[in-house]
């Protein structure tokens, strides 16, 4: 946090600074786990939200502190009643710890003059961010969100971590709520909006996927008449929500005439895409249809960013995708296409469809694990009937589903033509391990896939792949 003092600090939060210190220090960033803090760090103790697993961050105030901690943020009424038996050390006593954390990041966010492009999307989010972090980094220094620490606490801390050494800055966004997006929007200010699709996410709480049409919209609200916004024309519903846009457009796709538009698409066997963008050839080395959307939208980040086409195939045929978020790794001869990191019905069709036009040896079989979709509300039931009917009509030779809604793939994977013994249901995971070291063989292809709250990486790890950074 180059710059900005203590004392800065805490008034951008309209906080009060007491006990011992010196109030012209300069943090080094914000954290909101004491198990992982840097000394220089600011620890905001989240109230009443569930952190890693814990109530309360006020619990380790003390720990904060003692591992190095500029400050904790702590809320006003914590203060109060600790107001005798407080640690030792600096404190920042606000009402809320979670939205001074916003505050911060707004006012520190706007002491750097770059450009910010927000990234959101019902799915491709994090892909799209990686991508066009490097497309720019061609030619930029840029800060990017690490992982998806997207949501109303990862973008402030992101933000934290800006210096005068970087030139442009990535930042992903995502929302499950009405309002979320406008409110990280207020406090990232991109100049440059990208919304990679939009599809049926989070539907306990946004209600419809119109309900999530309107709320990734918001991005395109904030964004002023000399912003842009890069979007997915070949997505009716994105392109649906172009009328709220003030600024600039650049659209990308497939389908759809648009400025970026990848002609001449090529999926080879191992399910990469080879397309021409604008006269330029671009070779994609991970698999999936979806990947080369991924890809437009990125290239035309980079180019509203003054990056040539020449330098965004480069970067784009060098990418690959991190953990979890589709890599292929091998183990005894069985190839994983891991995307185990989250999942929603369009992006579990997205990964299905990658699998099918995936080549396996003769003998080889294509097998979908798949665990539960989280969030879909009263859509569940027939989300995953309709998932399992999908594998079966895509190609997949045998379904293994996990969790609560795992009977429900299962059916759907006999009435799309497979084979009970070959469309499978199971409650807890060892068991589905155990029955997947008996079935599977070497030549097969497997997709693991399921929403963050199944931690499907788990099931593969159990298997004996190994899950690299």
């Amino acid at each position: 946090m180059e710059g900005m003092t203590l004392a800065e600090a805490a008034d951008a939060m309209d906080g009060a600074l007491v006990g011992a210190v010196d109030p012209a220090i300069c943090p080094v960033g914000g954290c909101i786990d004491s198990r992982v803090l840097n000394a220089g760090e600011l620890f905001f103790a989240l109230e009443g939200e569930r952190v890693n697993g814990n109530r309360d961050g006020h619990r380790f105030v003390g720990d904060a502190l003692k591992k190095g901690a500029s400050a904790a943020v702590v809320s006003r009424h914590w203060a109060e009643y600790r107001n005798r038996g407080r640690p030792s050390g600096a404190l920042i006593v606000v009402e809320s710890p979670g939205r001074a954390l916003g505050a911060l990041g707004r006012t520190y966010r706007r002491r750097f003059r770059i450009p910010v492009v927000g990234i959101t999307g019902s799915s491709g989010k994090t892909t799209t961010k990686d991508m066009a972090a490097a497309v720019l980094s061609t030619r930029y220094r840029v800060l990017a969100t690490e992982g998806n620490l997207n949501n109303w606490l990862g973008v402030p801390l992101t933000l934290l971590r800006l210096s005068d050494s970087y030139e442009a800055a990535v930042i992903e966004m995502g929302i499950s709520e009405h309002g979320g997006l406008k409110y990280l929007c207020e406090i990232a200010d991109p100049a440059i909006g990208v919304i990679t699709n939009i599809g049926p996410a989070h539907l306990e709480f946004l209600g419809s996927v119109e309900g999530v049409a309107k709320a990734k919209g918001e991005l395109l609200d904030h964004l002023e008449e000399s912003s842009m916004a890069i979007l997915n024309l070949d997505d009716l519903y994105v392109s649906k929500e172009r009328a709220r846009l003030k600024g600039r457009l650049l659209g990308f796709g497939i389908e759809k005439i648009c400025q970026f538009r990848g002609e001449g698409l090529v999926i080879d066997q191992e399910g990469c895409g080879h397309f021409s963008l604008q006269g330029r050839f671009f070779h994609l080395a991970v698999p999936g249809r979806h990947q080369v959307y991924n890809a437009l939208a990125a290239a035309a980040v980079g180019a509203a960013l003054d990056v040539p086409l020449e330098g965004a195939a480069q970067a784009l045929g060098e990418f690959r995708p991190s953990k979890l978020r589709g890599r292929v790794v091998e183990w005894n001869g069985i190839r994983l296409l891991n995307d185990s990191y989250n999942a929603n019905p369009a992006s579990m069709r997205a990964a299905l469809e990658t699998l099918a036009r995936m080549s396996v040896p003769e003998g080889g079989r294509r097998v979908a694990v798949l665990g539960d979709m989280l969030e879909l509300g009263p859509s569940a039931v027939q989300n995953h009937r309709h998932l399992g009917e999908l594998a079966a009509r895509v190609g997949m030779d045998a379904i293994f589903a996990l969790g609560d809604m795992s009977g429900h793939v299962s059916r759907g994977g006999i009435s799309g033509g497979l084979p009970s013994d070959r469309s499978r249901a199971f409650d807890d995971r060892e068991s589905l391990v155990t029955d997947l070291k008996a079935f599977l063989k070497p030549g097969d292809l497997v997709l693991m896939k399921g929403s963050r709250g199944v931690a499907m990486e788990t099931t593969a790890e159990a298997l004996g792949f190994a899950m690299k950074p």
